[in-house]
């Protein structure tokens, strides 16, 4: 089973949970945290890890708030992305110019972002390595590592569903000016989806709505299947 929840900045946050064996992981976790909460404690769910496709604030910022209700949880992020939290907002800074901040904070839910405490993200459990596999009842999640938006962006398989994060949209791909992004990178992840998955796949990204891998196959022309795509956005 599928619940899915959509922060202030319209971040995607996925719970995925079995409705026999009642365990549960939350992929992301973005927000709004009351929805989310209550949504675990009425369905009584064991929530046994918080998987995140990447670092950026937008997809961890509801996680100190959360973490220490569910301490057998297992917190697992990239080690890459990991170390980017402590850095991203200096970058910003130096990178992306005044008047992006002036913008973050005009918002009172982007400020939010900007005003993200590094440190209230604790340390992982697990460091995810590509084609980590974790067992999810009688199922497996698999882990790949996706770079492109972030170096250490993952995206996560079970069951003819792909969680990918901000690396594969409707029609679109995750922006590759930020800290430590590649558009190569980015060009070489999502042709690995393409070739990994079947067609039928059900894509969830961090942002927008689901789509299938043979709908963007078709018809993403940021990354296609070989060559000719758009530049970034």
């Amino acid at each position: 089973m599928l619940h899915q929840v959509t922060g202030g900045i319209q971040t995607n946050s996925y719970l995925l949970y079995g409705s026999k064996t009642k365990d549960a992981a939350l992929f992301d976790v973005g927000g709004p945290i009351d929805t989310l909460l209550n949504f675990i404690e009425e369905n009584n769910l064991n929530l046994r890890y918080f998987f995140f496709t990447h670092g950026h604030s937008d997809h961890i910022i509801g996680l100190p708030d959360v973490r220490d209700q569910f301490p057998e949880a297992k917190v697992c992020i990239h080690k890459s992305d990991y170390d980017d939290i402590f850095t991203v907002k200096e970058w910003a800074i130096n990178n992306m110019g005044q008047g992006f901040i002036d913008y973050l904070l005009s918002d009172p839910e982007r400020r939010k972002i900007y005003d993200f405490e590094e440190e209230s993200f604790g340390k992982p459990d697990i460091f995810i390595t590509d084609n980590q596999v974790f067992k999810f009842g009688s199922s497996e999640i698999i882990a790949i590592h996706s770079p492109g938006h972030s170096p250490g962006s993952i995206c996560f398989y079970i069951n003819g569903r792909l969680f990918s994060g901000d690396v594969l949209f409707y029609r679109s791909v995750g922006r590759t000016d930020v800290q430590h992004s590649s558009r190569e990178d980015q060009i070489k992840s999502v042709r690995r989806l393409y070739a990994l998955f079947p067609d039928e796949t059900k894509v969830y990204p961090g942002h927008g709505q689901f789509t299938e891998i043979g709908a963007e196959k078709e018809h993403n022309k940021y990354v296609t299947v070989d060559g000719g795509e758009w530049g970034n956005q």
